[in-house]
């Protein structure tokens, strides 16, 4: 499953932090080996994952049953704004060391380091806007396609 790729590093740096979160670690750990060797995850991370993920939207039902019914396509779209969030932060941070700014010839009015984390930030926050973006007009499609 796509989803134990992001929960192994969010869950093993839960770990250091909470005991609660060292088996949860472990199952992403076991889970992501077998994601890689293309063999079926069978440790129930992505059961455990979907059902808190629908329990905690059960205040809104109708966006509850959309998460529960495409819960893979969720878990790429987050896998996606994960690996892509990653890479820009690394990518600003090359620029950083390299230019001395977050991007190649641009000017950074904060501190250095603050500009590259308001960059990231937009950045990450447009990402999400999309991907919610992107839900709600599912949702929107979904609901007329059915009327």
């Amino acid at each position: 499953m796509v989803i134990c790729l992001v929960a192994l590093p969010l869950f093993a740096v839960m770990s250091l932090f909470s005991a609660k979160y060292k088996k949860l670690a472990k199952d992403a750990f076991r889970c992501f080996t077998k994601t890689l060797t293309l063999s079926p995850c069978d440790v129930g991370l992505e059961q455990w994952i979907k059902g808190k993920a629908t329990a905690k939207l059960m205040r809104f039902p109708v966006l509850a049953r959309l998460v529960y019914r495409h819960f893979k396509i969720v878990s790429w779209a987050f896998t996606v704004a994960f690996f892509a969030s990653l890479a820009y932060t690394v990518y600003s941070f090359y620029n950083l060391f390299v230019y001395g700014s977050c991007e190649p010839g641009g000017v950074c009015y904060l501190t250095w380091i603050g500009s590259c984390i308001l960059a990231v930030e937009q950045w990450a926050a447009q990402i999400t806007l999309l991907v919610l973006a992107g839900i709600t007009i599912y949702v929107i499609v979904g609901h007329y396609r059915h009327h």
